[in-house]
């Protein structure tokens, strides 16, 4: 009887989160296809791959990090714990994870990408706004090995 529930609750959980989940799985196929996962490793019902190019995203269950830094954001170690804030936040929404934090996150890159551009420098205050600060608080980041802006 507990293994049936045990499964019901996975497949509820999978069912929860599938909008991000099955973007999640295609863009860690994508990054697969193109040799650029260090490894994969499983967490907490979580894929979690490390990617060798700039970059990270938190899909449902698919998690993406990299351990190296960038002239956008900065990226260390500990982006790992961010994209696993992220997984909270996704188990915690659900269908509206992509666009209550989706969204806002995708806008904050692109402000990035446009700071860098206009001033030279990358955006210092990345992690300061929603989803971000969120992401960091449930993923108990530690700020302090997170590279100097």
């Amino acid at each position: 009887m507990m293994r049936a529930l045990d499964a019901l609750r996975a497949a509820a959980a999978v069912a929860w989160e599938l909008p991000q989940t099955t973007l999640g799985v295609l863009v860690l196929g994508h990054h697969l296809a193109r040799g650029r996962v260090r490894r994969v490793d499983l967490e907490s019902g979580r894929i979690v791959g490390e990617l060798d190019v700039p970059g990270a995203i938190s899909l449902g269950h698919v998690v993406l990090w990299t351990p190296d830094d960038n002239d956008y954001v900065p990226v260390g170690e500990e982006n790992r714990a961010h994209e696993l804030g992220h997984a909270v936040q996704s188990r915690r929404l659900g269908p509206l994870y992509l666009l209550a934090v989706g969204v806002p996150s995708t806008a904050r890159v692109a402000y990035a990408l446009a700071h860098k551009r206009l001033t030279g420098r990358r955006w210092a205050h990345y992690y300061d706004g929603w989803p971000e600060r969120s992401a960091d608080q449930l993923g108990r980041v530690d700020t302090a090995r997170r590279p100097a802006p």
